[in-house]
């Protein structure tokens, strides 16, 4: 028997996270069954583990048995249906009063060994590769007598759970997840975010500088990107796309307009060397030439790319003109989706500033941007192919 500490999210690098391990665990044959049980399931946290799931049911013929907690709207109803879609033996636990159901164990067993993880990770993106966590693993052999003595102690205390005979047990159903969110126990995933979050956003905002004169901000580690693909995000009506991978998909695209070399920190989200966020991607000139020509970034982007569109005046922001426009989003070969962005555009000669004047609003899928941590990252624009088709945001 072996045991060793898990540790993630206290240094960037956390190359032994939760999710790292249950990746290797589930694509390992030598294990034919697998239960996971935790409190709070996140839709990216599920749909992200999903094609591992998945992929493991060839060999787990033992079963994939999976218990989550729905405490503090702590799970949310994307995560139950993704859950649901998978196809494993998943069950819900509830109980109406106080304690809380708050376990976070993985167990995969197989004909000669076993792999035991617990400790503080719950089955979300963050919980499983970014937030400060830590958990034991247990590696046992099962010839050894103190290693399989541990997992039948555990399953002798959580018994109901592992027979599957608690009361406050139930089979997740299309019927339960409509009860669950109908008597609002159960939060829809963007209600389950906010909830979940430190504070207000603009709360954040106007308190950073504060906040960080106690308490400097740290690196994050980087969450796999089928970790952060999230069907929340609020999206214009458009047709539904069900591959998500670039390689697979055919996009229209025209030439390319514009190159972003080396996206600064403050572009996408993230922050840091003495820059805030800015909330959007600032589009600058960085040395872009047209027929050999450097473009005026004064006047390139809202007068030649973006002139055909309708700009409205913002009425409590001086010289400022906004607009929508659609782009599609590839982000390191996954297709992110169709998205009306907002368009910023201010004169710099008429507000008096050489810094500022045309920008792209993340918007709705900011917070894609921000955990895919793409700093530094390449990013190039392309023009529609045809009349009526969106611009291409690509990056990689």
């Amino acid at each position: 028997m072996a045991i060793s500490l898990l540790g993630q999210g206290y240094e960037v690098k956390s190359e032994f996270s939760v999710g790292n391990m249950l990746i290797k665990f589930l694509a390992d044959k030598d294990f034919n069954t697998f239960t996971g049980i935790f409190a709070f399931a996140s839709q990216s946290g599920v749909k992200g583990l999903a094609k591992y799931l998945e992929a493991s049911m060839k060999h787990l013929t033992g079963g994939i048995h999976l218990i989550v907690g729905v405490d503090q709207k702590g799970t949310s109803k994307e995560a139950l249906d993704t859950l649901l879609k998978i196809g494993a033996k998943t069950f819900i636990y509830y109980q109406p009063s106080l304690p809380i159901f708050h376990p976070k164990i993985y167990l995969f067993e197989g004909r000669l060994k076993s792999e035991l993880i617990i400790g503080s990770s719950n089955l979300t993106s963050q919980g499983l590769f970014s937030n400060v966590e830590t958990s034991l693993l247990i590696s046992t052999e099962h010839t050894n007598e103190g290693g399989i003595g541990i997992i039948n102690e555990l399953k002798e205390y959580f018994k109901g759970l592992f027979d599957f005979t608690d009361p406050n047990l139930k089979a997740l159903t299309r019927e339960l997840i409509d009860d669950l969110v109908e008597t609002h126990i159960v939060p829809l995933e963007e209600e389950r975010r906010v909830l979940q979050d430190k504070s207000d956003k603009e709360d954040r905002k106007a308190t950073k500088k504060i906040i960080l004169k106690m308490f400097p901000e740290r690196g994050v580690p980087k969450i796999p990107f089928e970790f952060l693909q999230r069907s929340i995000v609020k999206r214009p009506p458009q047709p539904k796309m069900a591959i998500t991978s670039y390689v697979n998909q055919t996009i229209s695209k025209g030439n390319l307009v514009w190159v972003r070399r080396n996206l600064p920190s403050s572009s996408v989200q993230v922050g840091g060397d003495g820059t805030n966020p800015t909330g959007g991607l600032r589009l600058v000139q960085d040395n872009f030439t047209v027929k050999g020509i450097k473009i005026d970034q004064t006047v390139y982007f809202r007068n030649v790319l973006f002139g055909r569109y309708t700009w409205k005046p913002v009425k409590s922001t001086p010289f400022v003109e906004t607009t929508k426009i659609p782009f599609e989003i590839i982000i390191k070969g996954a297709y992110i989706g169709l998205f009306d962005l907002e368009v910023r555009h201010k004169p710099s000669g008429e507000a008096g500033q050489g810094n500022y004047t045309t920008s792209i609003s993340w918007g709705d899928i900011s917070e894609v941007i921000r955990e895919t941590n793409l700093t530094g990252s390449r990013l190039e624009l392309y023009e529609p192919k045809r009349k009526g088709k969106p611009f291409l945001i690509f990056i990689f």
